[in-house]
């Protein structure tokens, strides 16, 4: 049997933000503002795995546009050239795509984090509203 994982489709982008207002107010306070999962080290990482890829594609099509027989020199001479030019592309490639990717996320974060904010503030006014309620409507108060 394999592993199934059940993922919730979101349709909108208020989908995930109007969990906010299903919960109490101590679980809104509690809750955590989203950071970026993407570091700086993932984007070194994308990029170097980006260069490997563009590196050996790059390294085939020298190969392929070499003039001569397999086994002749002049077919691997274009090898280190196109290699060189493959990893440069596909570095740019991947890092590119990855800051794209942060920068979709961070978007998305920094949504969801206003929406908190504004989902705590309310919580706060709200349990200032209900301690000052059950302070001043205790018997024998008196201001």
């Amino acid at each position: 049997m394999g592993i199934y994982r059940l993922k919730r489709k979101t349709f909108t982008k208020y989908d995930d933000t109007d969990n906010l207002k299903r919960m109490k107010d101590s679980d809104i306070l509690a809750e955590k503002k989203r950071e970026p999962q993407t570091k700086s080290s993932h984007l070194a990482a994308a990029g170097l795995a980006g260069g490997l890829a563009g590196g050996a594609i790059g390294s085939v099509v020298g190969i392929a546009k070499g003039n001569g027989g397999v086994f002749k020199a002049s077919r691997w001479a274009k090898v280190p050239k196109a290699g060189k030019a493959g990893l440069l592309i596909g570095a740019g490639i991947g890092v590119a795509s990855a800051m794209s990717k942060r920068s979709k996320e961070k978007a998305e974060n920094s949504w969801y984090n206003d929406r908190l904010e504004y989902a705590q503030r309310q919580a706060r006014r709200r349990e200032k509203a209900d301690w000052k309620a059950n302070m001043t409507q205790r018997d024998g108060y008196s201001y």
